[in-house]
């Protein structure tokens, strides 16, 4: 080829039928991802569900790496591989599932200095048995691609079709399957990829025998023998395991298994007065308890018999004391019990927005033996998101429940400025907005919670928001009444009294004098310098000299060490107060990290591990000596065009989720939307870029132009078009976002294919390497992504996608000069 032409390839179609098993390997492969993601999200927490993602990657990754190094020889046994691979990976996935549910991992003690070593061996041990599975997918898919590397196109895209459709159907069987079976479900599709590869061979008959014998066996394991469990440190495990423990009832779906537990027969988190009595409240009702993958929601109603005289003891109760409001807006219901409550403690008229899917229904409908709540025609409950609600004029009091933020990953966008901001414009001239926060762990998060309402009035504009706010608590949870009018000094007076009368302590007012302030619960600082408790020789108050400082514009008095930057919707991210910068520091102090800061740690993990994976990819051009070889020059251009391949893409598609499970205020259809779009419109770019065979370079730049406007235009106009539409319906919402992510993902089928294409004949054992370099450096992108949004805001993986795509664009791994490939 000479300089300054283009190379075609040849033009030879593989027929559809000869590449449906690796559509079903590619349907198993994802299934099996996402389902463990929901294993480990039961098993232990969510946060270790991006283990997965690193697995997964580091399979392909190895599998190209071998692809590559022994091409020659696998080649060789090709059609045979093809028949085998697929009965291997039965037995590979139902085997290592089977050792996985059996790893004694306890997250708790990776955070003790003496103890956290044999848990590392136990994460191992997790690598050790899931890595076979995703090794053998990825050498199947590595053949198929040097099988067919004429067709690339074609090849490419039907792996990421089969993908699309694994991820859509495993959300599907979340309804109708226990999260810890789904690999039963997935196993056939593997069974009958077996069977159509046994077609033609000489001993079809006994293949498919095999496969069948095989699959019979690996169901046995996987429901026959199922270690799955909940980890003995989540919340459910106590009440699971004392004496005439119950479940009661328990449903499954994409957002959680649900679990309805009868032995817990008070209300929890929920702060009474110790004065109960002088207030002749009754005691807490007789409940149910909720839990969603182990981790407690709220409580149910067991019997339609309530005395609700308790609601005066509540810490809940002060805001309906102070202002007698008319109208409330309640942001969660507590399993329906706010809504009697805010009618006994004056309330006309109650709307009760509860988001969270199956909660609302199991308030609605009732769940199990749990009652469904009384209809009254004072009551209105709605499924929007609060920020979503249609205008109707203004509330007197928009209360958000205790357990709100804990129900559901995306309630944290209620816990951002502009949505506070919004909330207390909707309150009105006299209207309040009561922010709950617990202060168990950490106070920081009061304290965050307290900066974060400090700007949402200014945004309102209130110029100074130090007057309009009043902080008070108990020993496990504070309330921030935020109001669009200053607190009068009539008003404090009457909240003094009513936190006197139940022991409750006013940690701020305007014109609170710290040093004059009667504690009734003790709350020493908590300083992550020293890993000490700081308490002076009396009762403490850790949040007070904090409001103080901050609602008068200054910085943290005893928190420095955190980033107290309030969050944003940009930043939506309420539990992140590390700086990584100072990980050293934490990690010598990691026993005093909560557990949902934990994440960014295991961010961090993944992506050193996956950092050492890249370096192991980046030298196979060094080992591999035999044959023909690209020039210096194609090498190091691959290096740089299909790692910001790997990591541009999944820029765009973290943002995206992100972006969506706000719009759908869920986080699991927002996953399967944006997945499963992303997958089939980028798949049909890699099924029409065959037309680009013959001027590969032309067709990457003109899908990098694609894709480098859409990403401008998404930064600049898709939050305010996301919020504009907000009130959609559903199915609304979602074919918007199709619509909007199409044109992108249709371009970004093309690099990756046309980028392969160039890596044939002579120098075709350098696809895999490329494939698995693609592969490193997306285990790369997701903890990157990640870390990024966390300190920086989502936005900027737009722009770091977009100059990413722009290097692809320069980059393209082509020779230019005679004698090339």
């Amino acid at each position: 080829m000479t300089a300054g032409t283009e190379q075609a390839l040849p033009a030879c179609r593989v027929p559809w039928a000869r590449l449906f098993p690796l559509f079903l390997v590619s349907f198993a492969a994802v299934g099996f991802e996402i389902s463990l993601t929901r294993y480990f999200a039961i098993a232990s927490w969510s946060e270790y569900g991006y283990w997965v993602i690193s697995i997964t990657m580091v399979g392909f990754a190895v599998s190209g790496i071998v692809m590559s190094l022994f091409k020659d020889g696998l080649l060789r046994h090709g059609p045979l591989l093809m028949r085998v691979v697929p009965i291997l990976l039965m037995l590979a996935g139902a085997g290592g599932y089977h050792l996985a549910t059996r790893v004694p991992f306890n997250p708790l003690e990776l955070q003790n200095r003496e103890l956290w070593q044999g848990q590392l061996w136990n994460i191992g041990k997790y690598y050790a048995t899931l890595f076979p599975f995703f090794f053998l997918a990825g050498l199947y898919i590595s053949l198929n691609f040097l099988t067919y590397e004429e067709d690339i196109g074609r090849v490419y895209g039907l792996d990421l079709a089969g993908a699309s459709a694994g991820a859509t159907a495993v959300l599907v069987l979340m309804f109708v399957i226990h999260p810890f079976y789904l690999l039963a479900a997935l196993l056939p599709m593997i069974a009958v990829a077996a069977l159509l590869a046994a077609r033609g061979a000489r001993r079809t008959a006994a293949l498919a025998a095999v496969a069948l014998c095989t699959l019979a066996a690996c169901e046995v394991l996987v429901v026959g023998s199922n270690g799955g469990r909940f980890n003995e440190y989540k919340p459910i495990y106590a009440p699971m395991h004392v004496p005439e423990a119950k479940v009661a009832a328990q449903s499954y779906t994409p957002q959680g298994l649900f679990v309805l537990l009868d032995d817990f027969t008070e209300r929890l988190d929920t702060d009474f007065s110790n004065n109960s009595q002088l207030l002749q409240a009754a005691g807490p009702p007789r409940t149910f308890g909720l839990y969603a993958d182990g981790n407690r929601l709220t409580s149910l109603a067991k019997s339609t018999s309530i005395d609700w005289s308790y609601t005066r003891g509540t810490l809940d109760a002060i805001p309906y004391a102070l202002r007698g409001p008319q109208r409330v807006l309640l942001v969660g219901t507590s399993g329906g019990f706010r809504a009697q409550e805010a009618l006994r403690l004056g309330a006309h008229e109650v709307v009760g927005a509860e988001p969270e899917e199956p909660l609302r229904r199991a308030i609605l409908e009732g769940f199990g033996p749990a009652h469904a709540v009384a209809a009254d025609p004072r009551v209105t409950f709605t499924g929007e998101s609060p920020l979503a609600l249609p205008q109707g004029g203004s509330f007197d009091l928009i209360d958000i429940d205790g357990d709100f933020l804990g129900q559901a990953e995306t309630n944290k966008f209620v816990y951002t400025v502009e949505s506070l901001a919004g909330l207390i414009r909707r309150a009105g001239p006299r209207g309040v907005v009561s922010l709950p926060v617990s202060i168990r762990e950490f106070t920081v998060y009061a304290v965050k919670a307290i900066a974060t309402v400090r700007e949402a009035l200014l945004r309102a504009g209130i110029a100074d928001p130090g007057r309009n706010v009043i902080v008070y608590r108990s020993a496990w949870n504070a309330r921030i009444l935020a109001s669009a009018a200053p607190w009068s000094a009539e008003e404090i007076r009457a909240l003094r009294s009513l936190c006197d009368e139940r022991s409750f302590d006013v940690s701020y007012f305007p014109g609170i004098d710290p040093a004059h302030a009667d504690i009734y619960n003790d709350l020493p600082v908590v300083s992550f310098d020293a890993a000490t408790v700081e308490s002076a020789a009396g009762p403490a108050d850790a949040i007070m000299d904090e409001a103080v400082a901050i609602l008068g514009g200054g910085p943290s008095m005893h928190h420095q060490f955190f980033d107290l930057r309030p969050a944003t919707f940009d930043r939506p991210f309420f539990f992140a107060t590390l700086r990584l910068s100072q990980l050293r520091r934490i990690l010598e102090r990691i026993d005093l990290v909560p557990r949902e800061e934990i994440g960014s740690l295991i961010n961090v993990a993944v992506l050193v591990q996956s950092l050492g994976l890249a370096v192991l990819v980046l030298m196979l051009p060094l080992v591999k000596r035999r044959g023909a070889r690209p020039s210096a020059t194609v090498i190091g251009k691959s290096v740089l065009y299909f790692a910001a391949l790997g990591i541009g893409f999944l820029f765009i598609e973290i943002h995206l989720i992100e972006r969506a499970a706000f719009y759908f205020n869920d986080r699991s259809y927002a996953f399967a939307v944006v997945l499963a779009g992303m997958l089939v419109f980028s798949g049909l770019g890699s099924l029409s870029c065959a037309r680009y065979y013959a001027a590969p370079r032309r067709g990457v730049r003109i899908a990098v132009g694609v894709i480098v406007v859409w990403c401008l235009a998404a930064y600049f106009l898709l939050p305010v078009l996301v919020t504009a539409t907000l009130s959609f319906p559903l199915w609304l919402r979602i074919a918007a976002l199709l619509s909007a992510i199409a044109p992108v993902s249709f371009a970004l089928g093309f690099p990756f294919p046309l980028g392969l294409s160039q890596f044939r004949g002579p120098t075709d054992a350098f696809l895999p390497w490329a494939w698995s370099l693609n592969g490193a450096f997306s285990v790369i992108s997701t903890p990157l992504a990640n870390l990024i949004a966390l300190s920086a805001g989502l936005k900027i993986l737009l722009l770091l996608a977009l100059a990413l795509y722009l290097s692809v664009s320069l980059a393209f791994p082509q020779e230019g000069r005679k004698g090339s490939i």
